[in-house]
């Protein structure tokens, strides 16, 4: 019965299909289904009521779709099971292909298989390892590629992590069937965990998918400046599918889009003028929409866009441009360092971040970073590195990994586009590394030898250029390497000006250049004026990029200085907040912090510090969230370095202060599994010095209301993402109501708006920092009534 169906539709056919005009995708499902009086689970209908799904898939291939999409949007492992679906998950997603290929019967309609996320952040932020997401994507995507599926598209994933584990997946099974990519974005151009549509874009351009594009969350006109800069940065095919508006909730308790068929499809002609090769819909778009769609918008080419063609690098949060002069920090390096080498064994990574951190302040771009003795270490000292600069939300990456499986486990991690350092020029060590470039995206510094190192500025030349012809043949072209020419100490009798020569050569051949400054000068006095006198030297002859001690004042200078005198100006913008609390927080100076209140508890109560300054001081990071100045890294990494000063400061807070903490109960509602929204709301107010709990997820009404008596908290806080559990939110309103029970009550959640709050007599709160000062007044308000 899941014996492999043979695929026809190759990616270079799907390719060519896509050059020929702008092809067009369906529409929602989840709401089609929910409008038509189902409720629960989507995807238990390719079992239950097979029909239903038919009819739907039939509607949008009449209304004249290219592609159809399998009903399989939550039909993986870890999602079902929190959904609490019995059916075998092999049943659901072979019927589901079986159902669309009957709908797409003697028409030319390809079949997509869909695949969303599974619910669940990755490790750090989450509780599952990449390996684990990464096998929940393939015992899916083996099932959907068994039963016959022409492609597959990824769809509303907000992290890029989860993202590249679904891309592998798929890739691993069959390397010739096309792959839609799409990530999920705010208005702000920034998905909920902090990478924005740049960062998205130019790791994507590197992975091995076909089209890049986004989907969910944003009506057409919200989405149009979020897909221009998919547009601008994509080297491939394009696509979109944005939502018919917000959900609005109608008389009868069920909820419509607002956005008009006709509405639609004249604001989906904008990116047919961005150049998007292909259109759908998403949340709340009805076949009607879509045949609307293809008849107003035609079976038109795609328009040719003006791509950028920059190279970057990136972290989960943060992107660089490797022009003009790329600034890479080098203290990461336990090499020779005995105590440092210790605590990496012992998986200490505070010196790490306070290096990682450092070097920030001091203008690096991105982080080297060395481990040291690597048979010392083991592939979990590599990941748990790796994870730990993510949490704080660190800058780019070069990883200076020997073991080529430890590289391999490290990139894997990685959230973002590195730099893999290095590779010399021998023929098999080349082929790893564009298996790794390939696979995992970044940009390679190149060594400029083989087995030695040649003596002669043209000797290396030569070398570099040999091996950037082969890795072209390859597919990596020359602008994502960085060739270093190699630096060696002068207090070894070698003549830096081979390097220099090297430099001009390669510079004039329109290749980058790197190199390790610090080799100049090892074992050497005055070590700082050499280097910045030879810096200065060879960014004169065009190097690109420079690994270098960022605290050597001087050295940086003439990075400025040199640039500056050919006409480049290079301006830094710092983040530093003038409040040094805030600093510390969002530094994670737990050291420092703890001893700065430590310092106030001279002047003033734990119960003043606590709802006076820390709580005030992690108000205005929940505002710097809000305002997308840091992200959710950063959020929760703040949250995490308050945390244990809180309860340092409970512990000296007397029994009858402790009863002043605002006690604030959170749940997300019956029938709905999505919490993250949620946590991060909880993070925001708890790190604020509240007392928070949490009940988690699919909680039934009579639940919270136990818990209410239980726990008597000052504020409920409820979560709805779904349209379909919207109403539970007015169901848990109504108990308290009979109950004669008079609390506040929190609304948030994808489906919530201030409209639909209002309608149900409760609070709205758009996100985290609104919930923050939705709390604050609401406790203002209370003090003056009990006042």
């Amino acid at each position: 019965m899941y014996d492999r169906v043979v695929v026809i539709l190759t990616r270079k056919e799907f390719l060519g299909l896509l050059n020929e005009r702008i092809h067009y995708l369906d529409g929602a499902y989840g709401t089609e289904f929910f409008r038509s009086g189902f409720k629960g689970v989507i995807e238990i209908l390719n079992i239950e009521n097979k029909e239903m799904v038919y009819s739907l898939q039939k509607a949008y291939v009449e209304a004249g779709v290219d592609f159809l999409l399998t009903n399989t949007f939550s039909a993986n492992r870890l999602k079902l099971e929190t959904l609490k679906v019995n059916y075998d998950l092999r049943d659901i997603n072979y019927n589901a292909v079986k159902i669309a290929k009957m709908a797409a019967a003697n028409k030319n309609v390809y079949i997509l298989g869909d695949i969303s996320s599974t619910g669940h952040f990755i490790k750090p932020f989450g509780e599952i390892s990449f390996n684990e997401a990464y096998d929940v994507f393939k015992e899916q995507s083996e099932i959907l590629l068994n039963a016959g599926v022409d492609g597959f598209i990824i769809e509303t994933i907000s992290d890029l992590k989860e993202l590249k584990a679904a891309i592998l997946a798929i890739r691993d099974l069959d390397d010739d069937i096309p792959i839609i990519a799409h990530m999920t974005f705010n208005k702000n151009g920034v998905s909920v965990t902090g990478t924005s549509v740049e960062i998205f874009v130019t790791l994507l351009n590197d992975l091995d998918v076909d089209v890049i594009g986004t989907n969910c969350t944003l009506a057409p006109e919200e989405l149009v400046p979020v897909f221009k800069k998919i547009s601008e940065y994509s080297k491939k095919p394009v696509s979109v599918e944005p939502n018919a508006g917000k959900p609005r909730l109608q008389r009868d308790g069920s909820v419509i889009y607002k956005v008009s068929r006709e509405r639609f499809a004249i604001c989906m002609e904008d990116f047919i003028e961005m150049g998007s090769n292909i259109i759908g819909g998403c949340c709340g778009t009805s076949p009607d929409h879509i045949k609307f769609m293809i008849e107003f918008l035609g079976k038109v080419k795609s328009k040719k866009r003006n791509i950028l063609l920059k190279e970057f690098v990136s972290s989960r949060t943060k992107i660089k441009s490797t022009e003009p002069f790329l600034i890479i920090g080098e203290k990461i390096n336990a090499s020779g360092k005995k105590n440092f080498q210790r605590k990496i064994r012992e998986k200490n990574t505070e010196k790490i971040v306070e290096l990682a951190i450092t070097q920030e302040q001091e203008g690096a771009h991105v982080l080297d970073v060395n481990l040291g003795i690597e048979k010392l270490l083991e592939s979990s000292h590599f990941t748990t590195v790796i994870n730990e600069l993510d949490k704080v939300s660190s800058l780019p990456l070069s990883l200076d990994i020997q073991q080529y499986e430890f590289m391999e486990e490290a990139l894997k991690e990685y959230v973002g586009r590195p730099i893999i350092n290095s590779s010399t020029c021998k023929t098999e060590q080349l082929d790893k590394a564009i298996y790794l470039l390939k696979r995992y995206g970044g940009i390679l510094i190149l060594l400029t030898m083989k087995d030695k190192i040649p003596k002669t500025a043209k000797e290396r030349a030569e070398i570099a250029k040999n091996a950037i012809k082969y890795l072209e043949k390859n597919g990596i072209n020359k602008e994502r390497v960085f060739v270093d020419p190699l630096v060696l100490p002068i207090g070894a009798k070698k003549d830096p000006y081979v390097t220099i020569e090297a430099i001009n050569i390669l510079s004039r051949s329109g290749i980058n250049t790197s190199i390790g400054l610090s080799n100049l000068s090892f074992g050497m006095p005055n070590r700082e004026a050499l280097n910045s006198a030879f810096l200065a030297l060879c960014i004169n002859e065009g190097l690109s990029a420079a690994i270098l001690n960022t605290s050597e004042r001087s050295t940086m200078n003439v990075i400025f200085g040199s640039l500056m005198l050919k006409g480049i100006e290079i301006t830094e913008k710092k983040k530093f907040f003038e409040n040094p609390i805030v600093n510390m927080i969002l530094k994670k100076k737990e050291t420092d912090l703890k001893r700065e209140i430590e310092k106030l508890l001279e002047d003033y109560s734990p119960l003043q510090i606590s709802q006076d300054i820390l709580s005030k001081a992690m108000e205005y990071v929940g505002e710097l969230y809000s305002k997308g100045e840091i992200h959710l890294p950063e959020l929760i990494l703040a949250a995490e370095t308050v945390s244990p000063i809180f309860e340092f400061l409970n512990s000296l807070i007397e029994e009858k202060d402790n009863k002043q903490i605002t006690t604030i109960l959170l749940a997300t509602v019956e029938g709905d599994v999505h919490d993250i929204g949620k946590k991060i709301v909880g993070t925001v107010l708890k790190s604020a010095g509240f007392n928070i709990i949490d009940l988690g997820k699919d909680v039934p009404a009579n639940v919270i209301l136990s818990a209410i008596k239980k726990y008597n908290p000052d504020i409920l806080g409820l979560s709805a993402m779904m349209t379909t559990t919207i109403g539970k939110i007015k169901e848990v309103k109504d108990l308290l109501k009979n109950e004669n029970i008079k609390i506040p009550i929190i609304a948030g959640g994808a489906s919530m708006n201030g409209e639909i709050a209002k309608k149900f007599g409760v609070f709205y709160a758009k996100n985290a920092s609104d919930a923050l000062k939705l709390v604050k007044k609401l406790l203002k308000d209370i003090e003056k009534v009990i006042g």
